[in-house]
């Protein structure tokens, strides 16, 4: 096969374009990533791997070196997803991109000795077919291969002999996806991976009816997963932000090709992927990266958020990415998407705070610069294997640096780190009598799920208000709902209800990001990070505070220890656990608060601690009154009167910053009805 016959379209209906180009423009403007991708493509070129690229889905931290031949299988302890990754194959990009900013050979030298080694030695079988041949291995090697082969078509060692076999395998590629890639798995970021695989090979080999067929199959069923995997909000149903992103990618990947190619797509799933895109908008933190949750790592989006802004030639989205456009997709759309990114229009989102509601995420955020505070609150149903049992878990972010975090990940290994991870105890939630309301059978199947309920939100002036329950114990009779208010910009109070009957055991769990130390003193516990502060302030009497140390994984196969503080309440009946925060910058103080004592306007009775409570914070000068009740309380023409404020909601707020003593307050901000 000639290059003319492989290669039977322009250089614009494919990925890599104009590589020439795009070298000078990478070392002039990514250098960190150039330096990074020539180091990974001379390790290879000695049969060294290490993954650590930034999407790389299981990252190694110990490099592995072949003294002499390789093996494709090989499996350092124990775990497959090495194997896995290993036969993606995504270091041949990083060969093809080494060649283009130098121009030596010994990368295309790299590529042949390897590509050739892996047809000679990988055949598809039984054996295979769960390791190097796995399903997901396949798709994804239709991107890597055939955009690889972008990289090396103008080098005089591409022969006529290695294009046919080349292409040959490509087709036994798209063959296995054709036969086993179908509606079995519609739901799983498995059907979109291995398929857009499909439809790049379909688009990267010459045109034929075979590959046209392909192709149509390929959208087809991306279509129909689009349909049932992306829900209304955005988000990937599987709740993890890292899966959301793999098959985000490959849906970009599709729809360039696409229209490169003049192939008419549903605007539906177009629109589905856009708003996948500003999902990453909504729930990027002011560092740029995801949150841990699920199966996720601590990756800059940035990245695919700047490659959504490219294809959908939106601002907000080119506001929240880079300036520039990103090193990989310059890389993949070409000098021209260079300066049409350059001359794209950039705006600021036109709201704040956000509630992702079909997946039960919300994320109360002060603004988007780089040291806003943010919290985000997870609600959502389990979905998938990616899941964790993270019901009712906060993440929280002070001056633009973590405070509260999620565990993260570490191993998919049925190994302790694994369920300590996943379990609920594992994640800033509660449990009841030490049992876990969501429980798992092994590192992918879960036993016991729990139903989410009673989620509902209010972006209000003063305050943002979210809240979520669940079933996990309504089999014990009890019922158990977390509700969230901020104070804006920096005061945040967390109260958990316990609906139940006789005495149970409460328990309240914080893990703390790694850099920083915390300090607990009786009913009140700090944490200084590297460049803040946060204080928690328990205010539920008989509350014990216990600190301990935990893990927290920011990418697979990592982990270090974190402070964790556990609070834990025994009470008879209903409990209500209040825990007051607030943060800042080092010089920031702890704020006061305390309990006041709530009164039922026309009975003039003092209401129980079950049927409503309230909360006086005071931060540096200003102060606010939070009436929270929880039960109903309203008897007629009826109002709850604390410390003088008088409100007629589930949950108020009260701004009394200056309100002298024996002032009445009205109304507040009624943040729940």
């Amino acid at each position: 096969m000639t290059l003319d016959q492989y290669f039977d379209r322009p250089d614009s209906c494919y990925f890599v374009p104009d590589p020439g180009k795009l070298a000078a423009y990478c070392r002039e403007n990514w250098e960190e990533d150039v330096n990074h991708i020539l180091r990974i493509a001379d390790e290879v070129c000695e049969n060294t791997f290490l993954f650590d690229l930034s999407w790389d889905m299981e990252r190694t931290y110990e490099p592995v070196t072949f003294p002499e031949d390789i093996d494709w299988s090989f499996t350092p302890s124990g775990d497959p997803e090495f194997v896995w990754q290993f036969n993606r194959h995504r270091y041949f990009i990083c060969l093809g991109q080494a060649w283009r900013l130098t121009g030596d050979e010994k990368y295309v030298k790299g590529f042949l000795r390897l590509i050739n080694d892996w047809m000679d030695r990988v055949p598809l079988n039984e054996k295979t077919g769960t390791g190097p041949w796995r399903m997901l291995e396949t798709g994804l090697r239709g991107e890597t291969w055939t955009k690889a082969i972008r990289y090396f078509k103008d080098s005089s060692l591409i022969t006529e002999d290695f294009l046919e076999r080349f292409a040959a395998c490509l087709r036994l590629h798209a063959q296995r996806l054709v036969e086993k890639g179908g509606d079995a798995r519609l739901q799983s970021n498995w059907c979109v991976l291995e398929n857009s695989g499909l439809f790049e090979i379909a688009m990267g080999l010459p045109q034929t009816e075979e590959t046209g067929r392909w192709a149509a199959l390929a959208l087809k069923r991306i279509r129909e997963s689009v349909k049932v995997q992306v829900y209304e909000d955005g988000s990937q149903w599987e709740q993890s932000p890292m899966y959301h992103n793999e098959v985000y990618h490959c849906l970009c990947c599709v729809i360039y090709l696409a229209k490169a190619n003049g192939i008419r797509l549903d605007p539906a799933m177009e629109d589905a992927v856009h708003r996948m895109a500003l999902a990453n908008v909504i729930w990027k933190k002011p560092d740029g990266c995801q949150f841990t949750q699920g199966d996720s790592d601590d990756t800059d989006l940035r990245d695919k958020i700047t490659m959504g802004a490219w294809l959908f030639k939106d601002p907000v989205l080119k506001y929240s990415g880079f300036p520039r456009l990103d090193y990989e997709s310059a890389w993949d759309f070409g000098y021209g998407a260079v300066a049409g990114y350059d001359a794209l229009a950039c705006l600021p989102p036109d709201f704040t705070s956000a509630a992702l509601k079909d997946s039960g995420n919300y994320y109360l955020r002060e603004s988007w610069e780089k040291d806003a505070n943010l919290l985000h609150f997870t609600c959502g149903a389990m979905s998938t294997g990616h899941c964790h049992g993270d019901k009712l878990h906060v993440d929280l972010v002070i001056n633009g640096e973590d405070v509260l975090v999620d565990g993260g990940r570490s191993t998919y290994m049925n190994v302790p780190i694994r369920f300590t991870l996943k379990d609920n105890p594992g994640h800033n939630t509660t449990t009841v009598d030490g049992k876990s309301f969501t429980t798992f059978a092994d590192s992918w199947e879960t036993e016991k799920l729990s139903l989410p309920v009673n989620r509902s939100f209010r972006f209000g002036k003063t305050a943002d208000f979210v809240q979520g329950g669940h079933l996990g114990y309504i089999s014990e009779g009890i019922f158990v709902n977390r509700r969230v208010i901020w104070i804006k910009p920096d005061i945040y109070l967390i109260n958990d209800q316990f609906y139940a009957a006789g005495e149970h055991e409460y328990r309240q769990f914080f893990h703390f990001a790694p850099e920083g130390r915390l300090q607990t003193d009786g009913s009140m516990a700090a944490f200084r990070g590297k460049k803040n502060a946060a204080y928690f302030r328990f205010l539920t009497e008989g509350t014990v505070l216990e600190q301990g140390t935990g893990i927290t994984s920011r990418h697979y196969n990592q982990w270090e220890e974190n402070s964790c503080l556990t609070a834990r309440l025994k009470k008879e009946g209903f409990a209500s656990m209040i825990t007051v925060i607030n943060g800042g910058d080092a010089l920031t103080e702890l704020a006061r608060a305390e309990l006041l004592e709530v009164r039922s306007h026309t009975r003039q009775v003092k209401l129980a601690d079950d049927e409503a409570q309230a909360v006086k914070v005071t931060a540096g000068d200003r102060s606010y009154v939070v009436i929270l009740c929880h039960n109903e309380v309203f008897h007629g023409s009826d109002a709850v009167i604390a410390d003088n404020c008088f409100g007629a909601g589930n949950v108020c707020v009260f701004d009394v910053t200056g309100v002298k003593e024996g002032e009445r307050v009205y109304g507040g901000e009624v943040l729940h009805v």
